[in-house]
């Protein structure tokens, strides 16, 4: 929080913003290396948002804490797109600080919490807790009250499920189906949201990383995503310090 009672969300949540566009860009010009530097920015500064926003809830306005899950999803998709091993971290970290007690005041956002949390716990390898967020996701998928679709509320407890039983078939099921979705929905326009398929490239990085020989055919999702190996990578020189604090800070993801 600054001197003057405020705390600095905006400012990150513009790294966050320039971190994916540039990675997207980046990534589709063919420039892996520089497109992981740019996504690993990107999702430190979403993390940052979260931290920020859950650490002084009762100063920020509504929208920031409403739209909290969705600044932490996003932080672990780039993180996974980045393929840090302590970008994700930090961001699975920041998701496990995220208490239960945040759905009494935003129940709309239980699939997304659910998944987030189990992700992250499985992330962690706390294979019994990210079961029983597994459960609790696949109960919540039917309820029509949620913020985060069904079609992709089921396909991501499909990939968890997937994760959690070595299940290489249902991964690429889950795979299949967020991919029909950008398909169907989102590709056809000429910004850097259509013109990738963010989800599908980072649970595709997460499952080959974790030695699944799972593929996906679909004109959003580069083939350079295939030769992203899940080691360091050097961030942008501009990088914030709180931002590279936070990141030399992270326990690595194995």
């Amino acid at each position: 929080m600054t001197d003057e009672g405020r705390v600095p969300v905006s400012a990150f949540d513009w790294l966050s913003l320039q971190g994916g566009g540039l990675g997207t860009t980046e990534l589709l010009l063919g420039e892996v290396q520089t497109a992981r530097s740019w996504f690993a920015e990107g999702a430190l500064a979403e993390t940052m948002v979260s931290e920020l926003v859950w650490q002084h809830r009762e100063a920020v306005g509504e929208d920031e804490c409403s739209n909290l899950p969705i600044t932490a999803e996003h932080a672990l998709r780039d993180a996974l797109l980045s393929a840090d091993p302590r970008v994700v971290g930090a961001a699975v970290d920041e998701i496990l600080e995220l208490d239960e007690s945040y759905l009494d005041d935003y129940p709309d956002m239980t699939t997304r919490y659910y998944h987030l949390i189990g992700l992250a716990h499985l992330l962690r390898e706390d294979t019994a807790q990210a079961r029983t967020a597994l459960a609790s996701l696949r109960d919540s998928v039917e309820k029509d009250d949620q913020f985060l679709g069904n079609y992709f509320a089921e396909a991501f407890a499909d990939a968890l499920e997937g994760f959690l039983d070595h299940d290489e078939q249902l991964v690429q099921h889950a795979l299949d189906s967020l991919t029909a979705y950008h398909e169907d929905v989102r590709g056809g326009g000429d910004g850097t949201k259509e013109l990738f398929d963010h989800y599908t490239g980072a649970y595709l990085l997460l499952a080959r990383h974790r030695g699944m020989n799972v593929r996906i055919d679909s004109e959003y999702v580069p083939a350079e995503l295939y030769n992203i190996e899940w080691r360091s990578v050097e961030l942008p020189e501009d990088t914030p310090d709180a931002l590279r604090e936070l990141y030399e800070n992270a326990e690595p993801i194995a």
